[in-house]
């Protein structure tokens, strides 16, 4: 695999670190700014959901805007939009107005959650797929663990809202993402699809000795340089990829991980074991990214359905394991950080490094920019039902019957995955539509 596809692909994946930096980063905030505000769980739930609203109108939006204006394009107005949002919730001076900048930090990450994964698909060998689609779940997992990091330095130092400087530091990874975009070329697959056969093939001549052979696999594979109409996902032959794609992009947020990044501070509070809170949670990233490189070596060896199989199996029986420990209340010793750590380990190796990777490979070259869309529509859908309701299920139910709730959901996906998920490794994407027909 040539460095040059490495380069690119890692530029791509920056949207990825940003995107978790900016989810993440509220959960060191929320008792400054629940004191700040004087904030209700409900408005604390909104809070933290602002994010993922708008991310739900960058998802939907984002496969039109690709499909129209390039891939490219699009990624460096995500950059624009997460430094807007980063000064402006950093300079938020009411409720309303952080929200706001939260929305648009949301509809940036919903741009980059959707369109980084198709960029790094369409550019990458079928055989390294896998590991180079994998490079937006790493570093997602680094700007969680950023954030973390960020969080509790800045917590450490002596200073006026700490909270504002937590949720602005965002715009200096903000500026390198949109300036570094400025070197990566267009996905060489788009301008074929737009008809400029002649600039993909010099694209791909650059990232792959069988540039010739590729060409004609894209255009073999559209019959046409017409990129499908939106409506076009919902005929028959797409209907069913369409729906196992939504369906599991929209089921990994019901896993429960966000409950976890966005709300430790939150949890660890009520478990009474000692020490810092944001300390707990930075022990948490770091597990995810270990764990997240770990899985770099196996989603091209072991396959996709594998993985998350015995991740399904994990996570459950250690949500199943912390709430019964929540409702014995004997919370107050290590196994509920143990039992934390275990969970993110099955997750980061199994939903989180397959997620991203999954859904930008599955739907043919004609309906991949919409119907990838589509599914991290549901996505953050999920994700903001999740994350909005939490703060006041957990202040109702307590911490016990909260995570066996999200232990039987996780049981439910062990089903769907066996049933419904077809193995995508090694195959080609212009060959990829076979494995479901």
């Amino acid at each position: 695999m040539k460095g040059y596809v490495i380069l690119i692909a890692s530029v791509a994946a920056l949207g990825g670190l940003l995107f978790g930096f900016d989810t993440a980063v509220i959960a060191g905030t929320t008792s400054y700014i629940t004191k700040y505000f004087s904030l209700t769980n409900w408005q604390l739930g909104l809070a933290v959901a602002a994010t993922s609203l708008g991310c739900i109108g960058g998802a939907f939006v984002s496969g039109r805007l690709a499909d129209r204006f390039g891939r490219k394009k699009i990624m460096l107005l995500t950059a624009i939009l997460y430094m807007v949002a980063a000064i402006g919730s950093g300079l938020a001076g009411t409720f309303a107005t952080l929200v706001i900048y939260r929305i648009v930090g949301g509809v940036a990450i919903g741009l980059a959650s959707a369109i980084a994964p198709i960029y790094i698909s369409e550019i990458a060998p079928a055989g390294e797929r896998g590991r180079l689609g994998m490079l937006q779940q790493l570093a997602i997992v680094i700007g969680i663990l950023l954030s973390s990091l960020s969080n509790y330095l800045i917590a450490r130092v002596e200073i006026d809202d700490p909270w504002r400087y937590m949720l602005g530091i965002a715009f200096l990874p903000s500026l390198a993402f949109f300036l570094l975009l400025l070197l990566v070329p267009e996905s060489p697959r788009w301008l074929i699809l737009k008809g400029k056969t002649a600039q993909g093939e010099r694209i791909f001549a650059r990232i792959s000795p069988d540039a010739k052979a590729l060409v004609e696999a894209v255009l073999a594979e559209t019959a046409s340089h017409v990129i499908a109409p939106f409506r076009e996902i919902f005929t028959h032959r797409y209907r069913r990829v369409v729906f196992i794609g939504f369906c599991f992009a929209s089921l990994a947020q019901l896993t429960g991980i966000n409950i976890i990044f966005y709300y430790a501070p939150l949890i660890f509070q009520t478990t009474h074991m000692g020490g810092s809170a944001l300390f707990q949670t930075l022990l948490l990233g770091i597990d995810n990214l270990v764990f997240t490189v770990v899985a770099f070596w196996m989603i091209d060896r072991l396959g996709r359905k594998k993985l998350l199989l015995a991740g399904s199996v994990i996570m459950t029986l250690c949500l199943a394991f912390l709430g019964i420990l929540f409702w014995k209340q004997a919370t107050n010793n290590v196994y509920v950080l143990a039992g934390m750590f275990l969970y993110i380990a099955g997750f980061a190796c199994s939903w989180g490094v397959v997620l991203w990777v999954y859904v930008a490979e599955i739907f043919p070259n004609r309906i991949r920019g919409s119907a990838t869309s589509m599914a991290v529509t549901g996505n953050w859908t999920a994700n903001t039902l999740v994350v909005l309701t939490f703060p006041q299920i957990l202040a109702t139910l307590k911490g016990g019957p909260t995570f066996l709730v999200y232990a039987a959901l996780n049981a439910g996906m062990i089903w769907f995955v066996w049933k419904y998920v077809f193995e995508t490794k090694g195959i080609p994407l212009e060959k990829i539509e076979g494995a479901y027909t």
